[in-house]
């Protein structure tokens, strides 16, 4: 198959329209020096990926977050692109592990974990990615949920105006940690770099770090890195069953 051929599959299976459909575009802006032979294989790689949720494909706002993740994780180059499936199919999971939990209002993340432990010791990837759909499906069909994302995204201009500093901080946090590669083996850089991406943005809102706002701030943004450090320490699991997950620090 050649790259329109697949680029037209995905779409589809996405229910994507042109107008949004910005795929190609992206890798070739993403992976600009790669060979075609090499985009081949992450084109490749995301079609595979999206066949795994081909169950929910007739689940339009479920498929549009997936393709959120796809178009996420390509801003994240990996070292080597035969990483780039892997790398895939954790930052999905981290995604939608954390749509789950603000959807559900968990304030104690142990059910979700639970999950995860549960799914991640005893599942491949295929059925873990099943259970896992499964579990969110209800979401994508709540109607009040959906539109309270859509009425989110029309209101995210006015938060400047309304000066919602905690909102803002905690958006330019999100969108952060989405610009880099998380993983086990760099936490400690992580921990570091999250800490002085907060200083420079509550600094930026004219907040001080021994402000309590701040300190209630830190602890939320210290947390989030925690949790999706959690995640991929049980999702190594996926990857080679022949190592034992990788300690959070």
């Amino acid at each position: 198959m050649d790259l329109s051929s697949i680029y037209s599959e995905i779409k589809q299976l996405l229910s994507i329209s042109d107008d949004n459909f910005d795929l190609e575009r992206n890798i070739n802006y993403y992976f600009n020096s790669e060979p075609d032979e090499n985009k081949l294989e992450i084109i490749g790689d995301i079609l595979s990926f999206i066949n795994k949720f081909s169950i929910f494909k007739d689940n339009k706002p479920f498929m549009n977050s997936l393709y959120t993740c796809i178009k996420n994780t390509l801003e994240i180059k990996p070292d080597c692109i035969f990483e780039f499936k892997e790398l895939l199919v954790k930052n999905s999971i981290m995604h939608f592990v954390q749509e789950y939990i603000d959807y559900s209002k968990l304030n104690q993340k142990d059910q979700i974990l639970e999950f995860l432990v549960d799914s991640l010791e005893k599942l491949q990837e295929q059925p873990l990615i099943m259970n896992l759909g499964l579990l969110i499906k209800p979401m994508y069909q709540d109607q009040k949920y959906l539109t309270s994302l859509e009425d989110l995204k029309e209101v995210e201009v006015a938060y400047n105006m309304v000066n919602n500093v905690e909102i803002l901080v905690k958006n330019e946090i999100d969108l952060w940690f989405k610009t880099q590669n998380i993983s086990l083996n760099n936490q400690d850089e992580l921990y570091k770099n999250v800490n002085q991406e907060f200083k420079n943005i509550i600094t930026k809102h004219n907040l001080t770090m021994d402000s309590e706002k701040s300190k209630k701030l830190e602890l939320e943004i210290m947390e989030m890195l925690t949790m999706k450090l959690t995640m991929l320490s049980l999702m190594d699991h996926i990857s080679d069953d022949s190592f034992e997950p990788i300690p959070i620090k």
